[in-house]
């Protein structure tokens, strides 16, 4: 049943709109938000964190990672040696302290991940609403079903991305390390430091558009690359998966808002906060076009897709509350009916049950 997932969005909207009344300015005069407005955001993040933690067998890779405890359990020795992605191992070892239970494995993933994602989230914006619907309508909730170890990751890079605005290299490299240490995947992210300072020129978006059409004809490269860090060979042909293409309609849903807000913002001159927000979603959109012929390596847009939220809360604001509301309900609409297409279409995510009904 599909009704799980309409109780927690309406439930954390709910606690989001009740955030967003007590605010009062605070965040806007003071940086920093009331007692209430945290207590109010903690409530709602509890809630995303209750249907994705307490879920069972929802999401392709749930069965692997219910059996985390002993699967990363018994590689903590080996992946510490190896520096093999010993985060979910070191995360095992110390919930088999408490429970044998792989549940509780799942949902302290669940935590981690969800927590990082939304606290970073709401520290840079106080658009609470639109950032909490554009969290499940983006597809970055239920993506946290599937991608696991890969969404820990992305969530940790997220949570330093502004040392990147800070230019504090060997700090970014440190969490881009530890992002490492949960899935090899995420050392791609040291790339983007080099791209989401450069001013938004016809030149530098060409640049991107033409180093996008190069990876998407090299994909024997990009395997080999893979295959280097994951110790093992990887060819197209091995499994179906790999070079599956992406849904055209995701593709278009990635391109969709970088197209939108160059439109908005042409002939204007953004500021730093902007050039970057703009810069990731134009690497976002440049991500999925890249790899839309392979299912496998489209899961490598899920560290740039996390920014979406906060990109848009960020960059769709104006003085005029009477144009900036209205453009972000067409948003969030626009993204619910792709969130509806997607869980609907997907048997893994569609029939949700709870731990309880195992």
């Amino acid at each position: 049943s599909v009704s799980a997932y309409y109780f927690t969005i309406i439930i954390s909207t709910l606690f989001a709109i009740a955030a967003n009344a007590a605010n009062q300015e605070d965040f806007a005069n003071r940086g920093r938000y009331s007692a209430l407005t945290r207590m109010f955001l903690a409530l709602c993040v509890l809630t995303l964190i209750f249907t994705a933690g307490l879920r069972y067998y929802v999401g392709t890779d749930y069965g692997g990672y219910y059996k985390g405890l002993t699967i990363f359990g018994n590689k903590l020795s080996s992946s510490l040696k190896e520096l093999d992605e010993p985060i979910l191992p070191i995360i095992a070892n110390i919930v088999s302290l408490f429970t044998d239970d792989g549940l509780y494995f799942i949902l302290v993933c669940s935590v981690i991940t969800i927590t990082l994602m939304m606290v970073y989230t709401f520290k840079h914006s106080d658009s609470l609403i639109f950032c909490v619907l554009l969290f499940v309508f983006t597809g970055n909730w239920h993506g946290t079903f599937n991608g696991v170890r890969q969404f820990l990751a992305a969530a940790i890079v997220f949570a330093g991305h502004r040392l990147i605005l800070e230019k504090k290299f060997l700090k970014y490299l440190l969490v881009v390390f530890l992002a490492f240490c949960t899935h090899k995947s995420a050392v791609i992210m040291i790339i983007p430091y080099f791209i989401l300072r450069n001013r938004i020129t016809l030149k530098n978006v060409i640049l991107l558009l033409i180093g996008t059409v190069v990876l998407s004809y090299n994909y024997e490269t990009i395997f080999s690359f893979i295959g280097f860090l994951k110790d093992s060979e990887m060819q197209m042909g091995d499994l179906e998966y790999y070079s599956n293409s992406v849904n055209i309609l995701r593709v278009l849903v990635y391109c969709a808002p970088p197209v939108v807000i160059l439109f908005l913002y042409s002939g204007n001159n953004p500021d730093k906060i902007q050039t970057f927000y703009i810069n990731i979603l134009l690497v976002n959109a440049a991500a999925v076009l890249a790899t839309s012929n392979s299912t496998y390596l489209s899961r490598l847009g899920i560290y740039t897709n996390v920014f979406t939220p906060l990109a848009l809360a960020k960059l769709l604001k104006f003085k005029d509350k009477y144009i900036e509301t209205p453009i972000k309900c067409i948003v969030v609409l626009l993204y619910a009916v792709f969130w509806y297409i997607e869980v609907s279409g997907s048997q893994t995510l569609a029939n949700f049950h709870w731990i309880w009904e195992q």
